[in-house]
């Protein structure tokens, strides 16, 4: 039996903007959703106008053309107290213990830093072999 879709979610053929830069696609570049796809964490793949096709975006990332300039302010206005936050003093002290890895977006999904410095600590132990 098929879900009820909500009102925030997209539905297949809906025209979106993104509201983040993703490799390829600048932020605000529109595209059209041609798969929905997930049961507890729906994901979608989008077609943009520019080419690039890419999925697994989550729903954070996209909005519908007329609802583009009021999600990007609120997605800034959430990012703002975020940023404010990470630049108190003792953050630094904390990712150098950390190895100073950062964390990175990859398609729309954050990736730790403490992954990343690991799997390049074991690339480097394969080399050295």
């Amino acid at each position: 039996m098929a879900k009820a879709a909500t009102v925030d979610e997209l539905r297949r053929g809906e025209k979106v903007k993104n509201l983040a830069d993703l490799p390829g696609v600048p932020s605000g570049t529109r595209g059209r959703v041609y798969l929905v796809d997930g049961f507890a964490w729906t994901r979608y793949r989008v077609l943009f106008d520019n080419g690039v096709d890419i999925g697994s975006l989550d729903r954070t990332v996209l909005a519908r053309p007329k609802d583009f300039e009021a999600a990007l302010e609120r997605r800034n206005q959430e990012a703002t107290p975020q940023a404010e936050a990470e630049s108190a003093p003792g953050d630094g002290e904390a990712a150098a213990a950390a190895g100073g890895a950062e964390d990175k977006s990859i398609n729309g999904v954050a990736v730790p830093g403490h992954l990343l410095e690991r799997s390049k600590r074991a690339r480097e132990r394969l080399t050295a072999a």
